[in-house]
């Protein structure tokens, strides 16, 4: 009887054991699926982690990569009317209002705006079209000099003026036209010279002092010289 007994708790701790075996297998089998599933999430963290890598380290915005200029650097030094205008920008008239004094147009004929500031330089042309050198007195008048923005197709003004002579004085020289050098530009344009009737002016005899040039300005208002 306790032999049998015996031998029968020893098969049910045998078959206890057995089952307690299998569990710990079916645990340990569970864990690595779930070691598995934790290290393949991480992976698509670390490939973001890795493409921003120095921005993010460094509080710089996400996506921000290297030492380069900041996002709009290159659209404000491009905005339009803060370059100065060139020579082949331009157009020059100048419309004589009465003896000795002219209206100076200076046009943009360009695709692009551009900014004049300060008075135009002057030459004289002679009738065989060679170039004479004028003296040249500049005034703040109708006042300083502001800078003029010109979009294509706008004009800015400014006065001219000049005392006649007798052309068979020495002193006075008879001109054809004229050349026009826009501010901080070193080459000149051939300006349109009209007389007070619209035409264009043959000839005009400007005594020794020459020219008297005021500011340009973005209106016409007040620009002819006194």
């Amino acid at each position: 009887m306790n032999h049998r007994t015996t031998a029968t708790t020893r098969a049910a701790a045998t078959a206890a054991a057995v089952l307690a075996l299998a569990l710990g297998a079916v645990a340990c089998d569970d864990d690595t699926t779930a070691a598995g599933t934790g290290t393949a999430a991480p992976a698509p963290a670390a490939s973001t982690a890795t493409a921003g890598t120095g921005s993010t380290a460094s509080g710089a915005p996400a996506g921000a990569s290297g030492p380069g200029p900041a996002a709009g650097t290159g659209g404000s030094t491009a905005q339009a009317g803060t370059d100065r205008c060139r020579t082949a920008d331009l157009k020059a008239d100048v419309q004589i209002q009465e003896a000795g004094k002219a209206m100076v147009m200076l046009t943009n004929k360009g695709g692009r705006a551009c900014t004049v500031k300060g008075h135009l330089g002057y030459g004289g042309l002679l009738a065989d079209d060679s170039r004479t050198d004028t003296a040249t007195h500049r005034v703040a008048e109708p006042g300083p000099p502001v800078a003029v923005t010109l979009k294509p197709g706008t004009t800015a003004f400014s006065g001219l003026s000049w005392s006649s002579c007798d052309k068979a004085d020495a002193t006075c020289t008879v001109l054809a036209g004229l050349v026009v050098t826009p501010p901080d530009e070193t080459t000149q344009l051939t300006a349109t010279v009209l007389g007070t009737d619209g035409k264009p002016v043959v000839q005009f005899p400007v005594a020794k002092a020459g020219f008297t040039v005021g500011t340009l300005q973005p209106t016409n208002q007040g620009v002819l010289l006194g």
